[in-house]
């Protein structure tokens, strides 16, 4: 369940990039974008340190992976669910609330009952952002 880490054992390195999505609560990094702030903290870590405890926080539900884009996968908290607004044009990924989407959300929990438990959600849009169209 996503904020339950004092329960989930973590390694020193899946720690640190817990708690770099938590500082970047919203946003959408690559594994490469989690490395860099997590080096930035003074105690560095491999590629490869980072991708395996980001498959493990996905495993535990902390984390969400989402292939967004068509040449890497974005990270996230678990707990940010929304309608993504990526352009075709930069790359560039936003996340937007909206009422309607969660709405729509809550009312097929209702429908599928206990058939199906809904863990996170995600819609995507994609089109071209206003510095791209001029």
């Amino acid at each position: 369940m996503p904020g339950t880490t004092s329960t989930i054992r973590l390694t020193p390195a899946a720690g640190r990039v817990l708690a770099v999505l938590r500082q970047n609560r919203g946003r959408h990094l690559s594994a490469g974008e989690v490395r860099a702030r997590v080096n930035r903290s003074g105690q560095p870590v491999h590629l490869a340190t980072v991708y395996r405890a980001l498959q493990r926080l996905t495993a535990q539900g902390e984390v969400k992976r989402s292939s967004l884009s068509q040449n890497h996968a974005h990270y996230e908290l678990a707990e940010n669910s929304g309608v993504h607004l990526l352009c075709e044009g930069c790359g560039r990924l936003r996340e937007e609330r909206l009422g309607a989407a969660e709405r729509m959300v809550d009312s097929l929990k209702r429908r599928l009952g206990g058939s199906f438990q809904v863990k996170s959600w995600q819609v995507q849009v994609v089109g071209r952002c206003r510095d791209c169209r001029s």
